[in-house]
């Protein structure tokens, strides 16, 4: 929690996922243990089980340990600790099983925008999705996208910002890294 604490001006998606690691280890045996106390084999023990036993993901662990990792080095820089006990390669403890997802083919992909042209309730968003589609965009960039940010002539989106829905429904706009994207042409 003192770690999360320095951290200031990071984005609500961040400070939401610091809030679900800080769930996990308030719920934990693990979360309740002395920092001075925590060696190098019960770093790995504990993503172990995380993984064995509380069934979590490759992933969610990757991230869980992203924020605990940072937080035991801080407390190295403290001089509370002599060493960082989660200060390893993730893959050589737990088994990585991310899959990778595989994309639509073009087939499938025209297949779907076919279906949603002639549908009567979803030939609202043929236009979206066919943008979405073509550009790569984020939803929440779609979303975010103003008359400003497209330049027709040159046939170029630009990318600063996009939409966010906070968990207690608020809706904020936030700064992304900015691109440029080329508009698609008729197919």
């Amino acid at each position: 929690k003192k770690y999360i604490a320095t951290k200031t001006g990071v984005k609500h998606t961040t400070r939401a996922g610091y809030g679900t690691v800080i769930n996990l280890l308030d719920k934990d045996p693990f979360g309740a243990r002395r920092i001075d106390k925590i060696r190098l084999s019960d770093a790995k023990e504990w993503l172990i089980r995380l993984q064995q036993v509380d069934k979590k993901s490759y992933s969610a662990i990757h991230s869980i340990r992203g924020v605990v990792r940072p937080a035991f080095q801080m407390a190295v820089d403290d001089d509370l600790l002599r060493k960082n006990p989660f200060e390893f390669e993730l893959a050589s403890v737990i088994v990585n099983d991310s899959v990778t997802r595989e994309a639509i083919t073009r087939k499938q992909q025209r297949d779907l925008l076919k279906f949603i042209q002639e549908d009567k309730h979803f030939s609202r968003y043929y236009d979206a999705i066919y943008i979405l589609f073509h550009t790569g965009l984020r939803i929440s960039e779609f979303c975010g996208l103003t008359l400003s940010d497209i330049d027709f002539e040159e046939k170029q989106i630009s990318v600063n910002h996009q939409l966010q829905r906070t968990r207690d429904m608020k809706y904020v706009i936030e700064a992304v890294s900015y691109t440029h994207l080329t508009l698609p042409t008729n197919s």
